[in-house]
């Protein structure tokens, strides 16, 4: 057969469903014709049809150079390109096709998706109301213009949008259940309810699947809120800082009434930033819906609770941690893990790390009997693989983290079940028997029965790290940063920020003019929204820093160039300020009623800096410009800091990690005499 025959051949057999023996005939056509544009295109688009995208893309590189030819040719290279995954060569081959065709359909249509995938909202927003003006009778365009908006947080545009696009689509299926979700972004939650109550059961399953994974079932209008809220908060958009308080104490106040309880969408971590009290806080937690382990439960046989497991005369101990991709995070593991007693302590490393990188295992395994990843297996295969190691105690070190799995715990993986550390002071009623904590998150005279089975640690609840191994410190200009300026600093994820501590700061640098503030290497948006408020407060942009992309051991050897570190209020530093101290960078602190609050003082005062933890915000701001306006004494704070890390419990992780021990051999002896967990202190060195 000669080429127009092959032709004629794939498209019938196209057509009947038979896109293999299709593009059979296509290849044949392409042998005879190589150079031919529309066979080239029949092949890819067959290639594409059948899950081939490189192949696609391939065979449309034999005939590139007539595809740039026009903008049809240019837009579809463009969208072989994009689909194999090389998102250079396709916003090239875009650029070309709308350089030919300013006006051409497709291109700007696919050039906006490409740069809301890319989460540049505005350039999103501009192509797609382009594409509106051009084909106004297409309404994915209208879809697609909203769910920019969105993406922008322009949450009363977009509606406007969808308004006036099902006024030429009505009953659309699409523009109806966006309206669902941007009513309850906007927290006209009546309306979001009524709209709801409307959709028809086909049109509930399309919401479910526009909304992803996000949700196990369908979400109300206060839980598509409370999530896009938090994620408000996640880029220091803080707009709505006030109403979400707002509706956060409402929701209490009517599940207080009804006593229901509902799926608050990680309000215990998120809701630390607000100005939220700890009671409220410990109501918020009490009324959220218990996880759904029922049906693991029933598969899983109940546990069996015996006086002791181990006969190697060992206390056998399961560590549930972050992910292991974190390469500071397993380095500071390996190093505690070095430290514990072998002889009488067996480790068991379990993570949820996705795509674990074996380098990183590594590092664990000599100092531990196991290390197991966990975070391709279901909550119910995690538990039954745990318990196979038969623990006398499980710690849980992945409290308000995103590799918290807490249907585990609930299903009892072990004898006794401890959080490492929590971010509330009191303590619920879980799975958990015991929480750990220290005499400052906890004060002497706490109430037992308010705040349960807390083990008090005699110093940091906090757990320390050795940061030797990274490299020395870096001039003032290779960090980027002014060799003239007083240099203040925070580093600690967006998440953890809120506008009190942020408007603290700015407060301090109009007192300082001198000063400028150096934060971590934040997201555009993030940075931006920080900027917008800093300017809103009268602090020139100018004098807020933004840490260079760099690698954590890098970044450390450039804190050390920083003069003062600065303590969030609500949700303290805690990290960033421990590696602060380690690097001899003097710091101040304000404590609050939350442990995420007092975590900074207890660091502080475990490091011998206990005249840096202030109980007031005038107190803090008033040192923060003392030390500024003093440069003596700044010099001064920063050599008694160098002093104490020869002595202060702190910077003694081999002390820090005796006084665990001391802690856990206590809690698996109580639970081995069968003794109702209680609250108890231990004693330093013991």
């Amino acid at each position: 057969m000669d080429h127009p025959e092959w032709m004629l051949r794939g498209s019938q057999l196209h057509a009947t469903g038979q896109p293999e023996k299709a593009l059979i005939a296509f290849e044949n056509a392409l042998a005879l014709m190589p150079d031919d544009v529309n066979t080239a295109s029949a092949c890819a688009a067959l290639l594409s049809e059948l899950s081939r995208p490189a192949a696609a893309y391939k065979t449309l590189l034999i005939v590139e150079t007539k595809l740039l030819e026009d903008a049809d040719g240019a837009t579809n290279l463009a969208i072989a390109a994009e689909a194999w995954g090389d998102l250079e060569a396709a916003s090239q081959a875009y650029q070309r096709a709308l350089d030919l065709d300013p006006r051409h359909l497709r291109a700007l249509n696919n050039v906006g998706l490409l740069a809301a995938r890319n989460l540049q909202w505005s350039l999103a927003i501009d192509f797609a109301r382009q594409c509106v003006a051009l084909a106004p009778e297409q309404f994915n365009h209208h879809l697609h213009l909203a769910d920019a908006l969105c993406g922008r947080r322009d949450f009363a545009q977009a509606l406007e949008v969808l308004n006036a696009a099902l006024e030429m689509f009505p009953g659309s299926t699409g523009i109806r259940i966006r309206q669902v979700v941007v009513l309850a972004f906007l927290a006209e939650f009546k309306a979001s309810k009524s709209l709801l109550q409307q959709l028809t059961p086909k049109e509930h399953a399309a919401l479910q699947q526009f909304l992803g994974n996000m949700y196990a079932e369908l979400p109300d209008a206060y839980q598509l809120y409370l999530g896009q809220a938090f994620e408000a908060m996640a880029i220091c958009d803080w707009t709505n800082h006030e109403k979400l308080t707002s509706v956060i104490r409402q929701l209490l106040a009517d599940c207080g009434s009804s006593g229901q309880a509902r799926d608050w969408q990680g309000a215990a971590f998120h809701a630390l930033t607000l100005d939220l009290s700890e009671g409220e806080m410990t109501l918020l937690r009490r009324l959220s819906l218990p996880l759904r382990t029922t049906d693991n439960k029933s598969t899983l046989p109940a546990f069996a609770h015996k006086l002791r497991f181990s006969n190697d005369g060992r206390i056998h101990i399961g560590w549930v941690v972050q992910s292991l991709r974190d390469e500071p995070y397993a380095m500071a593991l390996q190093q505690q893990l070095a430290l514990h007693d072998a002889t009488r302590f067996a480790i068991y490393i379990y993570s949820s790390t996705p795509q674990p990188d074996a380098a990183h295992t590594h590092l664990l395994e000599p100092h531990a009997v196991s290390v197991v990843e966990i975070a391709h297996m279901t909550d119910l295969e995690a538990a039954g693989r745990i318990r196979l190691d038969r623990l006398d105690l499980l710690v849980d070190m992945t409290q308000h983290t995103p590799w918290h799995r807490p249907a585990i715990t609930e299903m009892r993986v072990a004898q006794a079940q401890i959080m490492q550390r929590a971010w509330h002071r009191q303590h619920l009623s879980t799975a958990f028997d015991f929480s750990v904590s220290d005499n400052w998150v906890h004060p002497d005279g706490f109430d037992a029965k308010l705040h349960g089975p807390v083990v008090r640690l005699p110093h940091t609840c906090w757990q320390p790290t050795r940061l030797n191994t990274f490299a020395p410190a870096f001039m003032r200009q290779q960090a980027g940063l002014p060799d003239d300026l007083l240099v203040l600093c925070c580093f600690a994820p967006p998440s953890t920020l809120d506008p009190f501590s942020f408007g603290v700061w700015m407060r301090i640098l109009r007192g300082l003019p001198d000063a400028v503030l150096w934060l971590p290497n934040y997201d555009v948006t993030t940075a931006t929204h920080l900027v917008r408020q800093a300017q809103a407060a009268g602090v020139n942009s100018s004098r807020l820093l933004f840490a260079a992309n760099m690698s954590y051991a890098k970044l450390l050897a450039c804190l050390q160039c920083a003069d003062l570190f600065l303590d969030t209020f609500r949700v303290n530093a805690a990290q960033g300020l421990a590696d602060a101290l380690h690097l001899g960078v003097p710091a101040i602190s304000c404590s609050g009623s939350s442990v995420a609050s007092r975590l900074g003082g207890s660091i502080l005062r475990a490091a011998g800096m206990a005249d840096c933890v202030f109980e007031t915000e005038p107190a803090y701001v008033a040192e923060a410009l003392r030390l500024g306006r003093h440069p003596d004494a700044l010099k001064a704070l920063r050599d008694r800091l160098k002093l104490c890390q020869a002595s202060a419990p702190f910077f003694d992780l081999a002390a820090h990690v005796k006084d665990l021990e001391t802690a856990w051999a206590e809690i698996v002896r109580r639970s081995s005499n069968e003794l109702k967990p209680a609250a108890f202190d231990v004693p330093h060195g013991s």
